[in-house]
């Protein structure tokens, strides 16, 4: 058939019709080609039968035969859906009179030709038509390929509009219990705990709309295979601590087990992106548990040695509701789920297996559905190549956790932000630490209360009208400032951070920053 540009390959079909053999063997051989099939037929009932079971690119009709003459035939022909609009050619060896002609052409003919057959000739118009069938085969399969193309394209488009109105209503949905607790704390009169429980309800809403954020960064950036990793040395102890740590709540509120098996060393040692193994395992066993509503969830590690390697194998089994088929064909592609019900009943926006498969890929393995079955459970099965490193001694962590009774006293903090609630924030962040707060909107306002003030740290926020971090940054350091810089973006993409340094920048958090992440980062960069 067709692929791109390239010519249809399958030989052309010709039909020869003839009551005299020996006269189809003489047209067969003044015709014949490699890019040609020639079938014959000796009786027009058995050139109808050729007619319904083949493609025919042109038919040569003798007009003199016994049982039917060609020009019945011509109109028997014009009478089937099918061949109504096959190309004609009559062969004759009556004389070139108008009433042959004209018989031949209101038969349905486009052509005639007459004994003696002048080879060139014959041959000539032959060509044309095979030429002329070629060119409608190629737009034939031109227009499929195009009807393919649209399909495709309008199924991509009911998708994304579909995983868009469920984005929104991802979205939605903690943003409502953010904006509702937040007007819970506004009235006022509320016992110890129900602020509690409101604050409570805001942060892992808050949560949640982050980790959403961060599945469509990392989506975005899989379509432009942009994800980037960074390596570091690990403890598989490690690893197992987190996990348990975090899935553990989790099955607990769910009232089901959660049981976590390994035959790996605990001591092993491994070079890797750690964060990414994480990602990935708490997406697919935290949906195991997500999924499952009574019962356990099963991890269970293995490895198997390579060269300088380990692979090592995550079996995730549950007793949850499990997939049909069907369903599992979806569940690895994106702006889908395996089911419109389950994404009622539990939400989701589809996108976490497509960010692990392609995570889980990357760093050398997999990850597949084993088994599923509807109300029995899945077993999901996740691999990693990792690179076996030697252990380090323990480096000591910057400090990220700030005790309660730290004090930056004397110190003065300048936080750059056009945003005004986002500078209040800061303000509150700060408000233990006897530190003293300055303020600017703008680049310009900056670079005015740095010459007055000289502020031992600088908090710069990045997009901002008039002049912008990158900009202002820059000019404070021509200017001499020697202090230290933490950028403050709310751009998550790794080339952003790099540029903030790039720039004069010392370090970068990405909003929204925690208040013991900034007040970690704050104390470790001043070192008090």
């Amino acid at each position: 058939m067709v692929n791109g540009s390239e010519e249809i390959l399958e030989p052309t079909k010709i039909l020869i019709v003839d009551d005299h053999q020996e006269n189809i063997f003489a047209l067969s051989e003044l015709i014949r080609a490699d890019d040609i099939e020639i079938i014959s037929s000796t009786s027009p009932e058995q050139a109808l039968s050729h007619l319904l079971d083949h493609e025919f690119a042109l038919a040569l009709l003798d007009v003199q035969m016994p049982e039917m003459s060609g020009f019945e035939l011509a109109q028997l022909i014009r009478g089937i859906q099918k061949t109504r609009h096959l190309p004609i050619i009559f062969v004759t060896a009556q004389q070139q009179d108008r009433n042959i002609i004209f018989q031949g052409y209101e038969s349905g003919a486009v052509d005639l030709l007459f004994k003696p057959l002048d080879p060139y000739i014959v041959r000539s118009k032959v060509r044309t038509f095979i030429s002329l069938d070629r060119q409608n085969k190629l737009l034939k399969a031109k227009m499929e390929e195009v009807e393919i193309l649209r399909q495709k394209a309008e199924q991509a488009n009911l998708s994304k509009s579909q995983f868009l109105a469920n984005m929104s209503h991802e979205i939605r949905t903690p943003l409502a219990s953010v904006l509702g607790f937040s007007d819970v704390l506004a009235q006022g009169n509320l016992q110890d705990d129900e602020k509690k429980d409101s604050l409570e309800a805001i942060r892992r809403n808050g949560e949640l709309l982050l980790r959403l954020i961060d599945d469509i960064l990392d989506l975005s950036k899989m379509e432009v295979h942009r994800l980037k990793f960074e390596r570091s040395v690990f403890k598989f102890e490690d690893l197992l601590s987190d996990l348990r740590a975090t899935l553990s709540y989790k099955a607990i509120e769910k009232g089901i087990a959660l049981t976590i098996q390994s035959d790996v060393p605990l001591q092993s040692h491994y070079e890797s992106d750690l964060e990414r193994i994480k990602q990935v395992l708490l997406n697919v066993v935290g949906n195991a548990i997500k999924f499952t509503l009574q019962g356990e969830v099963k991890l269970q590690v293995r490895r198997s040695a390579l060269e300088g390697q380990d692979r090592l194998i995550f079996e995730v089994t549950d007793t949850g509701v499990g997939i049909t088929n069907e369903e599992s064909q979806k569940l690895f592609k994106a702006f889908s789920q395996a089911d419109a019900s389950t994404k009622k009943k539990f939400g989701g926006t589809g996108l976490g297996l497509v960010i692990s498969r392609e995570l889980s890929r990357s760093l050398g393995g997999d990850l597949k559905l084993k088994a599923s079955s509807p109300g029995v459970g899945s077993t999901f099965e996740i691999t990693f190549v990792l690179d076996r490193a030697a252990a380090t001694p323990e480096v000591e962590k910057r400090a990220d956790t700030p005790q309660d009774d730290v004090t930056l006293e004397g110190k003065k903090i300048l936080v750059v932000d056009d945003v005004s609630d986002n500078r209040l924030l800061i303000e509150r962040y700060m408000k233990n630490t006897h530190s003293t707060i300055l303020q600017a909107s703008n680049g310009l306002e900056a670079i005015n209360v740095m010459e007055s003030e000289n502020p031992d740290l600088v908090l710069m926020d990045i997009q901002m009208p008039i002049m912008d971090g990158y900009e202002t940054v820059r000019r404070i350091r021509q200017k001499g400032y020697q202090g230290p810089i933490i950028a403050l973006t709310a751009h998550a993409m790794k080339e952003e951070g790099a540029k903030c340094l790039e720039v004069g920048c010392n370090d970068v958090l990405t909003k929204p920053a925690r208040r013991q992440e900034l007040l970690g980062k704050i104390q470790s960069i001043l070192r008090v």
